[in-house]
């Protein structure tokens, strides 16, 4: 019988990590489950309006994506009007906030790329060597595929719920006006078809760790044939 031990093991182990998905399975599941490659690939442009409060203010932000690179972003709060406006070209792009203007230009731009991308996750199938697995964490009770991702501003946390496949979670480093560079946190929930079985999330609550949001989208348009006059940096 104890001749028996060690091979039992061994099949015990082995089983244990074939089950284990590899990244490159767990975002290919995750971009099946919100409506496949091929239609998603399909997408030439997209246009998201969300709204919400902050500090018992109201706020609402219009995105707007287009093929390729191209990035234009701005939010309103009530009382205080536009105080964020992100315009991308594609090369390069302007961030104006609170009545100042900056360009951005060149090494700065990669920021700004990495935003413009319509799906995201489409594009780490590219180089799936910037991807590692880090394990499995619970999320609201939920086992989650927690993976990391190298990008063009660092490193992110993507947390990919077992059961649905979903991406539920995002850790980013950002500047936050006034508190310098944090961790902020991501919620997607309450995914929904926007045309053609494509689905994406409704709900955002975004941690900035002072300053916690929630985001609810009003609307989310695909293949508009947007302009490119909106995404021109002057």
């Amino acid at each position: 019988m104890k001749k028996l031990i060690l091979p039992v093991l061994l099949l015990v182990g082995l089983s244990t990590y074939a089950q284990q998905p590899t990244p490159k399975e767990i975002v290919e599941n995750y971009l099946n489950k919100i409506g496949g490659q091929e239609a998603l690939k399909g997408i030439k442009d997209i246009t998201m309006e969300f709204s919400g409060e902050v500090q018992g203010q109201s706020i609402s932000n219009t995105t707007m994506k287009k093929l390729p690179n191209k990035f234009y972003s701005v939010v309103n709060i009530d009382g205080m009007g536009e105080v964020n406006k992100t315009v991308f070209d594609g090369q390069k792009g302007s961030v104006s906030a609170m009545g100042q203007e900056q360009k951005i230009e060149g090494e700065m731009a990669n920021s700004l790329k990495a935003q413009s991308s319509i799906v995201g996750e489409l594009e780490y199938l590219t180089d799936v060597e910037k991807m590692s697995f880090s394990g499995v964490e619970k999320i609201n009770g939920a086992d989650c595929n927690v993976i990391i991702v190298k990008n063009a501003t660092g490193e992110s946390k993507e947390f990919y719920e077992v059961a649905s496949g979903l991406k539920v979670r995002q850790l980013v480093e950002g500047e936050v006006p006034g508190m310098g560079k944090t961790t902020i946190t991501i919620d997607y929930s309450d995914y929904k078809d926007v045309g053609g079985g494509i689905k994406f999330p409704h709900l955002l609550k975004q941690d900035m760790g002072m300053i916690a949001f929630e985001l609810k989208a009003s609307s989310i348009k695909i293949n508009q044939n947007l302009d490119d006059k909106i995404f021109e940096v002057k």
